[in-house]
């Protein structure tokens, strides 16, 4: 039978003794002790912001979800603290209880926030970290990705690339591109070759033969090896013409001796005598690309060696080269026809006498070989083997099993073990069954088999699987259209499977996932979330049942004999509600009667939060912001019996239209200082058009005279916009206000128009200088009391004016002020008297008033005193 029990959620790591007693006819039967290592890591907490980077002023979106290693809903009340970049505490929130384990809250930056790393922290029973960047900033545009094989062989005459550059509403970007080829060299300087070309959209780019010689580097330690080549990084930094603005991508490739990559991905470490030997091998290109249907029809070679020799005894690497009959060895040779997916599954008999095994793949001019050395250790002889044929096992769906043995087997126990602890346990009498794999069971699970034979021998065997926990077929969003344009009305669809559902939505601009990507719930992040109950565990070699046991992280009590009878070996590691808060444009619908202006945009769109009733469908209508862009949309969903779900990828809405203008505006710009003022117009109708560019003019800026073109006044321009493409005309302009200043641009033709107003943020000019006040607050008492103190500034008469500020920061801390990087001054002491004791004293004041204000981390405690004791 499988019983339970769990330890109080505040236990702390560390060894623990189960101690487990039989008792039978009021006598104690058997008593066994044993010591077990208890890790802390029992719940997972997932902190989703919005983006990645902020600038000053926004509004910081993030949510809390935890959930137990199964996924399903861990509700407790949580602490939340944001600190700035110096480890300051700006806000908190304490006790915070959450909808099915869902919290989620806004934090608005001030207008002169510290640039840099922010972090929220999430205190429960640990804390768990998130970082976000505070920076000024201007999102980019359009998005550079280069696309090469990640191999290449020597065979190639040449090693080539596809650069592509598409704006964020999926237009191809036009400019040049800057492609550099140099040697990924850690002995030497880096050699490098650089071209420049014109790109729209896309080019190819080549590193050829003659390149790829320059590119050697003339190093002592590899001048004889004619084979060695470095790996080649390929960088492209593609330029837009209409701007001069510049995005990059770069990627390394690295050099294959073969066209042909072939591996044995999995296969018996050890050898059963009697049973079969199996293996996957897994054969492809070594340029990445799927191997060609008349590649497929040669077949890959596999040559078995088996000796009856024991490693030590013979010499692999002279079997080839002696007669079969002094080695005493049998050789195999196996044909396989290669399947579209590269992947093969090998087996073949072992036979009884077998010790040492050898196997040789070969396919084309590629050829690869494993060697297995040592022998399961059975006393009885006894072996066991599971395996199964399924691949890519999801939870929910059936998988099948079968079970081989070298003598007759009446009936095995199986489990079921993953995040090291038991999930399932069961007995069976068939040699072919089947389980059906849970969410518990991923990302990794361990089936266990054993059974005691009739001298009393336990004999068994484990297979590692990974399991694919289903995460999407819980919420489904979809738009209704794939592409509006802005300031339309669209439809967002959210599916789920679970009445009473938490459901988080985030909607926003791919130009905030070029800056970095968010801290998104994503498939990928919840697996690898999963991966971390996974520790990695040091053990002998498994040659034998208790191997076996151990391997799988389980401690086995038990009366039967030789148990633990295994050879020592090397120790080798196991890898192994919607409608009512939508946002909506100030704007409205566009009134084509009227020239529509657009005003609003945002970076992100929507961020809502809501609970599903009787109904799993919800359907929202929305009208989109103003922004000529893509829009990114992404949820997840939690309720109480399916846990938590994830949308597989994000879905798109492209927000487009054939025409209109484009502000190259920066960050800031100073107070009285002229700047140039860039229109970019984009024209993708089907003619050439004729346009008229006019800035609206007002109080906040002056016009800069600088025009000679009859037509043009000094704000109007007119230019000609040809199809399909883009032209920029410019505007030079002092600004006279401080703050954000609204820019308005309207740009006429016959085919079409567009307006637009966006702001600008305006500086003081002049030099900033900081002046500090220090002051005391006594609140020391039993009584809750206020204590206030007026606080006089006085500015210089040379300030400039508008740009004074006053920022207060308050410290429970006597020495706080100064005390911040205290642990910066831990060092180890060293040298003769005088210079150990100013090394030293340090310590140990840093580690008395780290402790008595309940600062000290472990971390540093463990530094300091390493230190101590070594000075």
């Amino acid at each position: 039978s499988l019983f339970s029990f769990q330890l109080p959620l505040n236990s702390a790591s560390g060894n623990y003794e189960l101690l487990v007693e039989g008792h039978a006819d009021g006598r104690r039967i058997f008593s066994n002790r044993t010591s077990l290592m208890y890790m802390a890591k029992s719940i997972s907490v997932f902190i989703q912001t919005d983006k990645s980077m902020y600038k000053p002023g926004q509004d910081v979106m993030f949510r809390i979800v935890t959930v137990y290693p199964d996924l399903k809903p861990y509700k407790a009340s949580l602490n939340i603290y944001i600190r700035d970049p110096r480890k300051k505490l700006i806000q908190q929130w304490l006790m915070e209880e959450g909808d099915l384990g869902v919290v989620s809250k806004k934090f608005q930056l001030s207008v002169n926030p510290p640039l840099g790393d922010w972090s929220i922290e999430v205190e429960l029973n640990v804390i768990y970290y998130q970082r976000f960047r505070v920076m000024e900033y201007v999102l980019p545009k359009f998005d550079v990705m280069i696309t090469t094989p990640l191999y290449y062989s020597l065979r190639e005459e040449d090693v080539t690339g596809v650069v592509t550059a598409k704006y964020t509403y999926g237009k191809p970007v036009k400019g040049t591109v800057t492609v550099t080829c140099l040697s990924v060299s850690y002995w030497t300087n880096k050699r490098n070759i650089t071209t420049t070309m014109e790109i729209n959209g896309s080019v190819n780019v080549t590193c050829n033969k003659l390149m790829l010689q320059n590119l050697k580097t003339d190093q002592l330690w590899h001048q004889g090896d004619s084979d060695y080549t470095e790996p080649i990084e390929i960088i492209a930094v593609v330029t837009e013409s209409l701007t001069g603005i510049s995005q990059n991508s770069s990627t390394i490739i690295f050099p294959k001796q073969s066209d042909y990559f072939i591996e044995f991905m999995d296969y018996s470490r050890v050898i059963k005598p009697s049973l079969n030997f199996i293996a996957t091998l897994k054969v492809t290109r070594s340029d990445s690309n799927q191997l060609t249907a008349e590649e497929r029809q040669h077949l890959v070679t596999i040559t078995a060696q088996q000796s009856d020799l024991p490693f030590h005894h013979s010499s692999l690497s002279q079997l080839e080269n002696e007669a079969t009959e002094e080695r005493n060895l049998t050789v195999h040779v196996l044909n396989y026809t290669v399947p579209e997916n590269g992947i093969i599954d090998i087996e073949f008999p072992i036979l009884s006498d077998t010790k040492t095994l050898r196997v040789q793949a070969e396919f084309l001019s590629s050829r690869t070989d494993i060697g297995v050395y040592d022998v399961f250790s059975s006393p009885s002889q006894t072996y066991l083997q599971i395996k199964t044929k399924s691949q890519d096992i999801k939870a929910g769906k059936p998988f099948e099993l079968s079970i081989a043995s070298n003598k007759p087997v009446r009936e095995f126990h199986y489990l079921v073990l993953s995040k090291e602890q038991i999930m399932a346990f069961g007995t069976k009498a068939a040699k072919t069954f089947t389980l059906t794999a849970e969410n518990s069971w991923a990302p990794l699970a361990s089936i266990l088999v054993f059974y005691v034979d009739e001298l009393g021998v336990v004999v068994n065997d484990a297979l590692t699987v990974p399991i694919q926990p289903v995460l999407d077929d819980k919420i489904k969003i979809s738009w209704s259209k794939d592409k509006v344009k802005p300031s339309e009305k669209v439809s967002l669809k959210i599916s789920t499977t679970e009445p009473g559902s938490v459901i988080g939505l985030a909607v926003v601009d791919k130009s905030t996932k070029l800056l970095g990507e968010s801290s998104d719930i994503t498939e990928d992040s919840v697996f690898h979330e999963l991966n971390l109950y996974n520790s990695v565990q040091y053990f002998p070699l498994v040659r034998g049942s208790f191997g076996v046991f151990q391997k799988c992280n389980l401690w086995v009590s038990t009366d039967a004999d030789n148990i633990f009878y295994f050879v020592d070996g090397g120790m080798i590691p196991i890898e192994d509600g919607f409608g009512d808060d939508m946002p909506v444009s100030k704007n409205g619908p566009p009134d084509f009667g009227d020239l529509y202006v657009r005003t609003h945009f945002p970076e992100t769109w929507l961020w809502i939060d809501t609970k599903t009733r009787s109904d799993t469908d919800t359907t929202m209508e929305v009208i989109v912001p103003d922004t000529i862009t893509s829009w990114v949309a992404s949820a997840f969903v939690m309720s109480e019996k399916g846990g938590l779900g994830v949308t597989t990828a994000p879905v798109e809405l492209e927000a487009f239209q054939p025409f209109f203008i484009f502000l190259n505006l920066p960050y800031s710009v100073v107070r009285g200082e002229q700047f140039i003022l860039e229109v970019n117009i984009f024209n993708y109708l089907k003619e050439e058009t004729e346009v008229t560019v006019i800035l609206d003019m007002n109080d906040a800026f002056e016009m800069i005279v600088t025009s000679n073109e009859i037509n043009d006044t000094e704000n109007q321009q007119s230019i000609s916009v040809p199809s399909e493409d883009g032209k920029t005309v410019q505007f030079p302009i002092k600004p006279k206000q401080l703050g954000e200043i609204p820019i308005k641009v309207t740009a006429i033709s016959s085919a079409a128009s567009d307006a637009i107003i966006q702001k600008v943020l305006v500086k003081a000019e002049g030099l900033e200088q900081t002046y500090s006040q220090t002051v005391l607050l006594d609140l020391t008492g039993n009584k809750p009391q206020a204590v206030s103190k007026p606080l006089d500034f006085t500015f210089p008469s040379d300030v400039v004016s508008g740009s004074e500020r006053v920022q207060v920061t308050a410290v429970g801390d006597l020495l706080g002020p100064s005390i911040h990087g205290l642990s910066s001054l831990i060092k180890m002491p060293y040298g003769c008297g005088e210079q150990n004791m100013i090394n030293f004293a340090p310590n140990v004041y840093v580690l008395q008033y780290l402790t008595k204000t309940r600062q000290l981390r472990e971390d540093i405690k463990s530094k300091a005193v390493s230190f101590m004791r070594k000075g």
